[in-house]
């Protein structure tokens, strides 16, 4: 696996923070490293498969990412996103410990992927526009002065996560929308009724989706169901006829067509590899579609 340095995108020898934008972020396999770090997406769509649960990142999705974990991106179609790196919670030179502004841990389990609206997605750009500034400039009073944005950024992102637009504008509708998807892909959708549900005209909803996701509606939805259905494959016993219907799939043949046609392999084979590879994620060089 490999496994990335902090030396090598520290800015300055004595740094403690670096800024690194992904503009835009590639394919990347599975990975981990001897530092921390913050991500967080401007524009595009990928799937983030993080200690091998898949995520779909979007526009104002957040990532904190420790030292232990293991991540991947594919199925990148143009992926923004910026990476803040420190070297730990308790590795600052000016800062005691940021432990408090982090996720917690609830019932065993760390939500490392937050949601922050697009008033404050602008507001953190502008902080890290200016944190990128200053962690190159060096010395004392730069170090001082960049971990104070720091601090800045991460109460700016713990106040506004999960945080839904306040206007009622279409944008947070559809926001609303793609957020009631991750967590009830499972459920039959109508999409007539999923639109006024959200207050959207449905063909409002489908130029959307396809603007914010580069997939159409039902697309979308496949996806969130495809993912979990490949994380069960791997990490459950349950049979693919379970999984399937599990995920949302009415039709166990339709299932592995819409499968093989994701990821290149059918459910089957996708176990087996699991199997032989009990770490795996799924195989990193999955085709885009």
């Amino acid at each position: 696996m490999i496994v990335l340095d902090y030396s090598d995108f520290s800015p300055t020898l004595d740094s403690t923070i670096a800024v690194e934008p992904r503009a835009p972020q590639p394919v990347f396999p599975e990975h981990t490293h001897n530092f921390h770090e913050v991500f967080l997406v401007e524009r595009g769509t990928g799937v983030h498969v993080f200690n091998e649960v898949p995520h779909i990142l979007r526009s104002g999705t957040v990532c904190f990412v420790r030292d232990s974990d293991r991540h991947l991106f594919e199925n990148v179609d143009g992926l923004f996103l910026t990476n803040i790196l420190y070297r730990s919670p308790r590795g600052f030179r000016f800062l005691s410990d940021i432990t408090q502004f982090l996720p917690q841990y609830g019932d065993g389990e760390i939500v490392s992927h937050w949601q922050v609206n697009q008033r404050v997605l602008q507001q953190a750009k502008a902080f890290i526009d200016s944190l990128n500034r200053e962690v190159r400039v060096g010395g004392e009073e730069s170090i001082a002065t960049s971990e104070g944005q720091f601090l800045q950024l991460l109460i700016l992102l713990r106040q506004g996560r999960f945080q839904p637009e306040l206007d009622g504008s279409r944008d947070a509708c559809i926001g609303a929308m793609l957020d009631w998807l991750q967590h009830n892909y499972f459920e039959e959708v109508d999409w007539h009724r999923l639109a006024d549900r959200f207050s959207l005209a449905p063909r409002t909803l489908h130029r959307q989706m396809r603007e914010r996701t580069g997939m159409t509606p039902q697309r979308y939805l496949n996806r969130l169901r495809l993912l979990e259905a490949r994380r069960r494959l791997l990490q459950s016993d349950a049979t693919i006829t379970e999984i399937a219907f599990d995920c949302g799939f009415g039709d166990s043949n339709h299932f592995s067509t819409q499968f093989r046609r994701e990821f290149s392999y059918s459910p089957k084979a996708m176990r087996e590899m699991g199997r032989k590879t009990p770490n795996a994620a799924g195989p990193t060089d999955i085709q885009r579609h």
